[in-house]
């Protein structure tokens, strides 16, 4: 069934689509990182959860609830609006829906605020309170799509950490979930569907979705149905109640038709005094641009509208990225004939990578170049092969025409037929899991690490890329112009607002990211910048490559990324 149905479905119909699952064992966290008073109160404000209002109207679910740091303060402004406006505990008993996968926070949330309640000068509140919180999981648990707001921070666990049948269940219900996407994407499916016309979705979550390939369908679900109003980043920003190596944002998203987005970029230094200043700018009733030490932010006239990567950075970033994306081509471009791949994977590098030259047939070896060969900035091969099963058309060449390949391959046929690859193909049980492509090896590429600290393209021309190294070839550019350019600060910004952030100030140089930068048209540069720009990748001389560049796109400076 349509995963957009499911809102639709009560109890017992889910339970015809879900199979038996294994009981959820206690202890562990699954995934709990418990969110600071502050950013909550900060999170409500945002969408105008105020005792002002008659929030006995206002139906609020929070889907993963731990032991209530949330419902804390929303339950507080419940209490203190009914007070406001003369309803007594029974008008809100629809008011939240609560979930948690466990059973010792479901009971912990429940007694912490039955406490609050009572001291709040309520009675009989137990009934009301289990009412409210419930013991399920909440990918599982079916929901009217009938929710105003839907507020919490879903937890973060990683795929492959999921248990397998429970990981398959989710995928069955939620299409924006595949094998490889962390949990919280199914909760923000889930969280959306739930929503009633113009209700709203807010999550403080890791903001890799935005960055990663597995985020795509979910980008593209926002991008054709729901319309984000706030985007606060909050990388390294002290949010949460233990330290984690997340990189959080305030994410706010209607069920509705596109419009303005508040968006904020917070210093990691940013703490509950800077959050009254941010909701001091958010509540303002026409908010501009603001630069305050600890955040800058402004009213984005729209949001990117695609499933492609969503960049973070600036609010003069954005701005700058638009307005590259009007002036320039992509780095991938059919006109300049430029390509950007990966290297080879091969599923077993301790078997098809060997410094031994003599181990196998002379032509079945191909140097290789890996991470290792370019540290320095330039090309210092180490003396490693690939021990290639691949002829010239890309087909698997016949063992029995290479008797050393042969007698090579089977002496660790054990651990090449184990992989999955070769279990799906037996008769393939040799094969790498990518091919070699024809004249790879020999074609002027540059080559990117695929983690560093900066951006820092080399120029090959004798081996063929390992599977760490991202490459970039072209007919149209010289190699050297086009390094100088991608050598640049310019080109770094770039890949800092696309990619996903690492710690220690790490970024990923995989090809979606590479695909983000944009660059001039070769013929748009004269000689003395296409000299300039060539010697400077030459020197390896970052800070010459950044001026040519900022030349190259008719720049005087770039934007803080921050």
């Amino acid at each position: 069934m349509p995963p957009a149905q499911l809102t639709l479905l009560d109890q017992s119909e889910l339970l015809e689509l879900v199979p038996a699952l294994p009981a959820i064992e206690e202890g562990d966290n699954h995934g709990a990182v418990f969110t600071k008073e502050w950013v909550v109160d900060l999170m409500l404000d945002l969408c105008d959860y105020r005792a002002q209002r008659d929030l006995s109207h206002i139906r609020l679910l929070e889907p993963s609830c731990g032991d209530g740091a949330f419902l804390q303060r929303i339950v507080k402004r419940l209490s203190d609006s009914l007070r406001t406006h003369g309803r007594a505990l029974t008008d809100a008993r629809d008011a939240i829906r609560a979930y948690d996968l466990q059973g010792r926070n479901v009971q912990a949330a429940r007694e912490r605020i039955a406490a609050l309640l009572v001291a709040e000068g309520w009675a009989n509140v137990e009934a009301i309170v289990a009412h409210w919180i419930r013991h399920a999981d909440y990918l599982l648990a079916a929901d009217i799509a009938d929710f105003d707001l839907v507020i919490g921070n879903p937890p973060y666990i990683r795929a492959q950490e999921i248990p397998e049948e429970r990981r398959n269940t989710y995928i069955r219900l939620w299409s924006t979930m595949t094998m490889g996407t962390d949990i919280f994407v199914g909760f923000i499916e889930k969280g959306l569907r739930s929503l009633k016309p113009g209700g709203r979705l807010c999550f403080i979550v890791a903001d890799r979705w935005q960055h990663n390939a597995y985020g795509r369908k979910l980008r593209k679900l926002i991008s054709e149905r729901y319309a984000v109003d706030a985007m606060f980043e909050m990388h390294g920003v002290d949010a949460f109640a233990a330290p984690v190596s997340a990189y959080p944002a305030i994410t706010m998203i209607r069920n509705g038709n596109q419009g303005p987005v508040l968006y904020a970029s917070a210093q990691a230094s940013l703490d509950a005094h800077g959050g009254e200043r941010l909701k001091d700018w958010f509540t303002r009733e026409a908010p501009g641009a603001v630069s305050d030490p600890l955040f800058s932010a402004c009213v984005l006239p729209d949001w990117f509208r695609t499933e492609e990567i969503w960049p973070s950075g600036s609010p003069d970033v954005l701005a700058f990225l638009e307005d590259m994306a009007e002036r320039f081509q992509p780095l991938e471009d059919t006109a300049t004939g430029t390509k950007v791949g990966i290297g080879i994977a091969t599923g077993a590098d301790d078997v098809f990578i060997t410094d031994d030259a003599h181990g196998v047939e002379p032509d079945r070896l191909i140097p290789l170049l890996t991470s290792a060969d370019i540290t320095t900035g330039r090309v210092q091969w180490q003396g490693e092969y690939l021990v290639s099963p691949w002829d010239e058309e890309g087909q698997l060449v016949d063992l029995m025409a290479y008797p050393r390949l042969k007698a090579y391959f089977q002496q660790h046929a054990a651990v090449l037929k184990k992989r999955h690859v070769a279990q799906k193909q037996q008769h393939r049980w040799y094969a790498t899991i990518d091919k070699v492509h024809r004249g790879l090896r020999e074609r002027p590429k540059l080559v990117l690490q695929d983690m560093s600290s900066t951006i820092s393209p080399v120029l090959d021309t004798q081996h063929y890329p390992h599977h760490n190294l991202y490459w970039i070839t072209s007919t149209g550019w010289d190699l050297e112009v086009l390094g100088g350019l991608l050598l640049s600060e310019v080109a770094e910004l770039f890949v800092r607002a696309y990619g996903v952030k690492m710690r220690n100030g790490t970024m990923r140089f995989q090809s979606q990211y590479l695909r983000m930068i944009r660059v001039p048209a070769p013929g748009s540069l004269n000689d003395d910048l296409s000299n300039a720009l060539r010697q400077a990748f030459r020197d390896r001389d970052r800070a010459g490559a950044t001026q040519a560049a900022l030349l190259a796109y008719g720049l005087n400076a770039l934007p803080r990324f921050k």
